[in-house]
């Protein structure tokens, strides 16, 4: 009998063992399939794959040390920063120095000829320094800004404004072209400018400001369409949250000046409360004043400059290892879309850019099946009022 009782027993024990592992699996299955599921952000207007995509990689990357880059205009917001607070201190006539030096500031061939305009910088610039001389006369006797918006020195004024940023890409290396728009600060302490950034922004932010408009001098000669309007998605929030929120960084990347990108990206109300130190932007020498000339200690994020900032000053941070995910919407952010092999994630904000281009090329491996997950494509968050077709900067 004893036997038999001590049989049973035993086979009891197998039994309960046996039980308590299968539900222990069940368990452990059950928070896999969970964790799988978990959202880790918002789905909001993410592209159903490029979510998944996403959620699965912070999920996986979650307190392992790792960070994410992106870059700034046209990936991080809807437009471009620099180009906003261009486009308000021509609306509004803010400059400091620059009108001083004909508008020529981060150019050194004044005499060069502009490809498409066919007149030199020197000569654009001094008409654009009497007409805004001329407009700023008449503010100071006392006619509103109103009423010179509607006069031919005014209309002529910001249409040449397009046209000359225009021809500048055109005639000289990118560099200069990056130096010259927030060369336009020249003359302006950092606090000055940041107070002007701010009030641009301001003017410029929110997705009912989103627009492209044809600005066009009154004998048609000079102008084009212009973007207006600034816009940071609610999805970009999402993502930077959820990213930091899990222990992966988030850095900004960018060629527009480091100050211009601060001023929004590190805001706790109307950007990203991002600190100062995750943003890398153009940096100009150190000066009292602002001066339209690049700091040579500094990796300029410039196309391949980025690749070369994250190096030097981000992945030493990460015991040299590559960011895990990357954003880009343009030529100049292929360079670092396409350079770690540490990157899971190469996410393209797709702004509709020439499919013979660098970034249309890899906009459309995104699409193709041996893509294998490294690219994902993401359709822009908002779209500007109108029906003027822009590829814009």
């Amino acid at each position: 009998m004893g036997n038999i009782f001590n049989s049973f027993t035993t086979s009891s024990r197998k039994i309960i063992t046996l039980i308590f592992f299968a539900i222990m699996l069940a368990i452990i299955g059950i928070c896999y399939f969970t964790l799988l599921d978990e959202e880790a952000f918002s789905k909001k207007d993410w592209d159903k794959d490029v979510y998944k995509s996403l959620n699965a990689l912070i999920v996986d990357h979650a307190g392992k040390n790792d960070y994410a880059v992106f870059d700034f205009d046209k990936t991080t917001i809807v437009h471009d920063v620099s180009n906003a607070l261009l486009v308000y201190q021509v609306e509004n006539l803010k400059f400091a120095d620059a009108p001083l030096h004909s508008f020529l500031d981060g150019i050194d061939d004044k005499n060069a000829i502009l490809k498409g305009a066919e007149i030199s910088s020197r000569e654009m610039g001094d008409t654009l320094k009497a007409e805004y001389n001329r407009m700023k006369a008449r503010l100071s006797n006392g006619e509103s800004m109103d009423s010179i918006r509607v006069s031919d020195d005014y209309l002529d004024f910001r249409a040449r404004f397009i046209s000359f940023m225009d021809a500048l890409g055109k005639t000289f290396p990118e560099e200069v072209w990056y130096a010259w728009m927030p060369g336009l600060l020249t003359g302006m302490t950092t606090e000055e400018a940041k107070d002007l950034i701010s009030e641009a922004i301001d003017d410029q932010l929110g997705e009912d400001k989103l627009a492209v408009e044809e600005w066009t001098s009154p004998d048609g000669r000079w102008g084009g369409p212009v973007e207006k309007g600034i816009f940071l998605p609610e999805e970009m929030k999402d993502l930077y949250a959820a990213l930091n929120d899990n222990g992966i960084d988030t850095y900004i990347c960018s060629a527009s000046l480091e100050l211009i990108v601060e001023t929004l990206a590190c805001d706790s109300v109307r950007g990203l409360a991002l600190s100062p130190e995750r943003v890398y932007g153009l940096r100009f020498v150190d000066s009292p004043r602002i001066v339209a000339k690049y700091n040579s200690e500094y990796k300029q994020p410039i196309k391949e400059g980025k690749v070369e900032c994250i190096k030097t000053y981000i992945a030493p941070q990460y015991g040299d290892r590559g960011p895990v995910l990357v954003g880009g919407d343009s030529n100049g952010d292929v360079p670092m879309l396409t350079s770690f092999d540490d990157t899971r994630a190469s996410l393209i904000i797709d702004v509709k850019r020439n499919p013979e281009s660098s970034i249309g090329q890899l906009a459309a491996k995104a699409k193709s099946e041996d893509n294998e997950g490294r690219y994902l494509l993401q359709p822009a968050f908002a779209k500007p009022k109108g029906d003027i077709e822009f590829e814009g900067i």
